[in-house]
């Protein structure tokens, strides 16, 4: 049952809005003054708090500042005048959720009521979840109820578990950064440093002093040595992000530095040792890359030890809710105001392909909270979507890739010949991955040798 305190010093005010709150549902119980509340027993066996605001002295702020301190705090709702309504603005900065404005209307009060309630709740709930999730794991998870996720997920944590480099890939707005983080928090690392680097945010003369350091004169404006993010990292975990816009120089040290485990600050000739585990994600496609001469090959192979492709959203639309809940709880924690799905929302939302993913998800929610005039965001609060929405049936799937399995080496050694040789082009032909490709020639392979007695080393 619902326990709300109504703190009122006149007895006027107190009788009526004692008499609305019981119509709507919600019968207090009355004190006739903060001094009373704070007396009586602790604000956490209380679900929500009505007090008048401002009350004379520091008797507002001292109850603001009792619920606050409990572990389970209730709501706080202020009755205000019009002419107090910068100061109830004030204090919801100092923790109450909201603020009616006096003369109270019987229906906003129950509105505003509800909505406080509503909002305890989802932070109690958020609270479980999270408690529930460190307990677990030792971490917030990236969300994720599908059976997609919860596989891809799976892979996540047994590439975390080793020390190789992992190669992220996955639209924009997926959500890559996430991942990241994550396999750093469940790997063997997950107490030492974690540094990031955005690769396209780097100007193309500036990346190797980011990520190598440089010596006092290396270059014009070098007045102090510098420490680059591998030495930074040491012992820890560096992500960089969109790795495939990384210039060819760069390239070629980023390489030399995985080579040796050592790195050399630009202008310096001493190599300093370093242990850091590399994770890179981008969205961009680094097989065309390399093909084009854009990314060097040697480096392809040497940071996709292990390969892991995020999902799309459209691809698991069973996330789409929690992951709407979660960015409605931030919403309502950053902006202090009370906010809920109305019904029919959060089908909208489903129906929904997001080409822009995660991150179009979360400005979507964010845009809608901001402009929603009740609390509640509506379908109409989302009409770009609306315009586009289209039942989950109907999004158009990628073609399906065939199966490694039913590629013969007849059909290899046929599609290597149409390349010239060109095991990149090859692999894009048979809209297969290269890992795949040289494991079916090592399988080709295999069988060549065991067709010719007394070889022990397969035919070209």
């Amino acid at each position: 049952m619902v326990r709300l305190a109504l703190i009122e010093n006149e007895s006027d005010p107190r009788a009526a809005l004692t008499g609305m709150l019981s119509r709507a549902g919600y019968p207090p119980e009355v004190f006739e003054s903060a001094e009373d509340f704070l007396g009586s027993e602790s604000a956490s066996s209380f679900d929500l708090v009505l007090t008048e605001f401002p009350m004379e002295g520091t008797e507002g702020a001292d109850v603001l500042k009792a619920c606050r301190a409990v572990p389970d705090p209730p709501a706080v709702l202020l009755l205000t005048g019009h002419a107090s309504v910068a100061g109830a603005l004030e204090a919801t900065r100092l923790g109450a959720v909201d603020y009616v404005s006096k003369p109270v209307d019987p229906r906003e009060l129950a509105h505003r009521v509800g909505l406080a309630l509503d909002l305890r709740r989802l932070r109690r709930e958020t609270r479980a979840l999270a408690g529930e999730v460190r307990r677990r794991h030792g971490l917030a998870p990236p969300i994720g109820e599908s059976g997609v996720m919860q596989d891809f997920l799976a892979r996540a944590r047994k590439a975390a578990a080793s020390s190789s480099t992992v190669l992220i890939l996955g639209e924009t707005g997926i959500g890559k950064d996430v991942i990241a983080r994550y396999i750093q928090s469940t790997g063997p690392r997950a107490d030492k440093v974690y540094l990031t680097l955005n690769c396209a945010a780097v100007p193309e003369n500036q990346f190797e002093s980011e990520l190598f350091g440089h010596a006092r004169g290396a270059f014009p404006g070098a007045h102090a040595w510098k420490a680059g993010l591998f030495e930074e990292a040491h012992g820890g975990t560096l992500f960089l992000d969109e790795i495939g816009s990384m210039a060819l120089p760069a390239q070629t040290n980023l390489l030399k530095v995985l080579d040796e485990g050592a790195v050399r600050r630009l202008g310096e000739k001493r190599a300093i040792k370093v242990d850091v585990r590399l994770i890179v994600a981008t969205n961009r496609d680094l097989d065309s890359l390399t093909a084009a001469g854009e990314f060097r090959e040697d480096l392809f192979y040497r940071v996709s030890v292990v390969t892991l492709v995020v999902p799309p959203l459209r691809k698991r639309p069973e996330d789409i809710e929690p992951l709407a809940r979660l960015f409605l709880a931030e919403s309502v924690r950053r902006h202090r105001k009370p906010r809920m799905f109305a019904p029919g929302t959060l089908e909208l939302l489903r129906s929904y392909s997001f080409p822009g993913n995660i991150r179009e998800l979360r400005y979507a929610i964010e845009h809608a909270g901001i402009l929603s005039q009740d609390g509640f965001l509506r379908p109409e609060d989302f009409p770009f979507i609306r315009s586009r929405a289209v039942p989950p049936t109907a999004i158009r799937r990628p073609r399906t890739r065939p199966i490694a399995e039913e590629i013969t080496p007849e059909r290899l050694q046929q599609v290597l010949k149409e390349q010239g040789g060109n095991r990149v082009r090859a692999a894009r032909a048979l809209q297969i991955s290269r890992a795949t490709l040289y494991r079916l020639l090592d399988r080709a392979d295999g069988e060549t040798e065991s067709e010719t007695p007394g070889s022990g080393v397969a035919s070209s």
